[in-house]
């Protein structure tokens, strides 16, 4: 995998926007974030642009993109927020001159497709609080997190064990994002095959069944069994409905992780919760789940 170099004050970076458009202005505070880190911020053309329940049409978003995966002064991308929309446009990016000037992308929820993209250009990315959220309250060491992450390509998370969780330890490359977006892309170029790797999932507003059901896709599709180790992120607001499943998220995995022996950590701080802290995709991360607590390290 290719590492993009660490960011330095002076480096510029792109604000865009391939998913949905922000519904407030709290994504001001993120710029304001971004400048307070030394960095020079540079707004693509469409990247406050609306169109139905997007941010800009496909061709608008396509193109904003494009735009700063070929701008070789731009050293990381950060999409504003999340949302809905960015496999739309995967297929039509031409990555030949990214691939000759990476650089870091970063974000969470619908930008997972993105960064499955990343990972099958070999390409290290960032999954991670975005502009839009970098000032909710409560996410203060997450934002820390992802600046040690840029800058200095440290990342160190120590959790107390949850009761749930299967002891272990592993080395291995981190992947995942968004259940929904990993169900979604299984079948197409985008989706990062999990062998051999410590898998990422978290969720947000599915019912329990739908969370067994995408679950059960990656199962039937054979990438669950071959996992280095698992961690579960948030699972914000998967609850019940009028069809019970009559099981937790954490009986769930388990259910479904029978029969392997690789490592699972539950709750752990990353998703669509304030506390989101940054995870290092595509690079070599170590990996322990004791009886007192999760640890994740590594050092790009």
């Amino acid at each position: 995998m290719i590492t993009p170099k660490l960011l330095q004050p002076g480096d510029r970076v792109a604000i865009v926007s391939p998913a949905s458009p922000p519904s407030s202005d709290q994504w001001k505070k993120g710029i304001d974030v971004l400048k307070s880190w030394g960095l020079e911020v540079v707004f693509a053309e469409n990247f406050l642009a609306k169109h139905f329940g997007l941010a800009g049409t496909d061709e608008q978003r396509r193109a904003d993109f494009q735009s700063m995966l070929d701008d070789k002064s731009i050293k990381a991308i950060f999409p504003l927020r999340g949302g809905y929309g960015s496999s739309r446009f995967l297929d039509a990016l031409d990555f030949s001159d990214f691939n000759e000037n990476p650089k870091w992308v970063i974000g969470f929820s619908d930008i997972t497709a993105i960064l499955c993209q990343m990972d099958q250009l070999g390409t290290s990315s960032i999954h991670g609080p975005m502009p839009n959220n970098f000032c909710q309250k409560g996410g203060e060491k997450a934002l820390l997190s992802l600046h040690q992450l840029l800058f200095q390509g440290e990342t160190n998370i120590q959790i107390p064990s949850h009761l749930s969780n299967r002891q272990g330890e592993t080395e291995s490359t981190l992947v995942g994002g968004n259940l929904s977006l990993l169900a979604h892309l299984i079948g197409s170029e985008s989706f990062p095959n999990p062998a051999g790797k410590i898998l990422f999932i978290e969720e947000i507003g599915e019912r329990l069944y739908h969370v067994d059901r995408m679950l059960v896709q990656l199962k039937r599709a054979g990438y669950l069994s071959q996992l280095s180790g698992l961690i579960i992120g948030g699972f914000t607001d998967c609850e019940e409905a009028k069809l019970e499943i009559g099981k937790t998220v954490e009986e769930l995995v388990l259910e479904h992780c029978a029969g392997t022996n690789y490592p699972i950590a539950f709750n752990f701080p990353a998703g669509h919760i304030p506390n989101n802290f940054a995870l290092p995709f595509g690079t070599k991360i170590k990996f322990l789940v004791n009886n007192e607590n999760v640890q994740l390290t590594g050092q790009l």
